[in-house]
This record gives C-alpha cells, structure tokens and sequence, in this order.
C-alpha cells in the first residue's frame, strides 16, 4: 500500500496500513492544529520517526481520510476476491 501525496510516498504492509489508517481517524483536528506563519490553521501529525511530522489543512486531512477509506474498502474487496 502507498499513500502518495505531492512529493511523498509512504509504503505499508496492509497491516500496517490499517493500523496507520486507525491511528489517524483518532486524531481530531481541532486538538492537533495551529495557525502556521502563513495564517493557515494546520494541523500538525506525529510519527514514529521523531524527526518526520505531517501537516494538513482541514481540507487536507478531510481528504486524506476519504482516500484511506477508499483504499481500506479495496482492500476488503481484493481480500474478498482471493477469496481470503
């Protein structure tokens, strides 16, 4: 699984993908954000690499987790298919 996002791609196992994807649905915006230089109000996500952080918009991270459902509703259906 990839995730791909203007010049980032991050690689997961789909285990590690689901438990990325469970990871970030607890995050509330409204917690995690703050106005960047910009003026943006951006929330800001951790990783298990202390010197990686991710930032969204509220419309990003919206985003974002659309296209994560999306990809855990494939892979329910290619599991499906192989008949797992």
């Amino acid at each position: 699984m990839f995730i791909w996002n203007h010049n980032l791609i991050l690689s997961f196992s789909p285990l590690q993908f689901t438990q990325f994807r469970d990871f970030s649905v607890e995050l509330d915006f409204e917690a995690h954000s703050f106005p960047f230089p910009d003026g943006e109000e951006r929330m800001v996500m951790r990783t298990p690499a202390d010197d990686i952080q991710f930032t969204f918009t509220n419309a990003e991270w919206e985003d974002f987790h659309a296209a994560m459902g999306e990809a855990c509703y494939m892979l329910e259906v290619y599991s499906l298919m192989e008949g797992r």
